[in-house]
Order: C-alpha cells, then structure tokens, then sequence
C-alpha cells in the first residue's frame, strides 16, 4: 500500500507542478475553458496563487520520494487537496459551472483524498 501511496503523491506532484507552472507562465489564458481574457487584478492574483499550487506538487513530491520518513504529512496533503475541491465547489454554486474540463478535476479532488487517507490508515 505504501508504492501506491507514494505514486498517487508523484502523480498529484506531477499535475500540480505542470499545471501551476502553465499559468506561471501562460496566465488566465492558459487556465482550460478560458476565453483569454480577464482584468489584470485577475491574472496577477491567479499567476501569485499558481505558486503555491507549484509548492504544493514539489511538496508532494519531496513527500514521495521520502515517505518513510515524511509519512507523518500524509494526511494534510489528503486534506489541503480535498478543500481545494471544496473551494472549486464553492465557485461552481456561487459563480456557476466551470469549464467542462475541471469538473472531473473536483471529482478527483474528492475521491482522491479519501483513497489516499484511507491507505495512509491502512498502514
């Protein structure tokens, strides 16, 4: 159970690095669904946040490639990644739906968590 914790960590490590560096570099334009453009405000504040989603995958990572001994992190990579499932629930109820695209993204960022801290329990 532990190989397949540590290559669900690479896996979400792998999607948050590429997908926060995209917007690093592309901005809202390169967010899927977009129409391209957004105020300035917007796009600044996305390119800041798309950091911490980058921090996030090289986090998850480290955790991965270290997991005997970082397995205490576990669970809050489980948590922080479910409510952003939750922030992406947030939006959808207030604001309307997304771009078809991130709908089974909030799926995954339910399901997998749930998976991941079921099998850190199960350690």
């Amino acid at each position: 159970m532990e190989s397949t914790l540590k290559y669900l960590l690479y896996a979400i490590s792998a999607v948050a690095l590429i997908t926060g560096l995209n917007v690093v570099i592309g901005g809202a334009a390169a967010v899927p669904g977009s129409l391209g453009s957004v105020e300035a405000t917007v796009d600044n504040e996305l390119r800041f946040f798309s950091i911490y989603w980058v921090a996030f995958g090289v986090f998850c990572f480290w955790v991965a490639r270290n997991i005997d001994t970082q397995f205490f992190f576990i669970p809050f990579i489980a948590l922080f990644f479910f409510l952003g499932g939750v922030g992406r629930l947030i939006s959808t109820l207030t604001i309307g739906n997304p771009a078809s695209i991130l709908v089974p993204a909030m799926v995954l960022e339910f399901v997998l968590p749930v998976l991941i801290y079921w099998l850190y329990v199960k350690q």
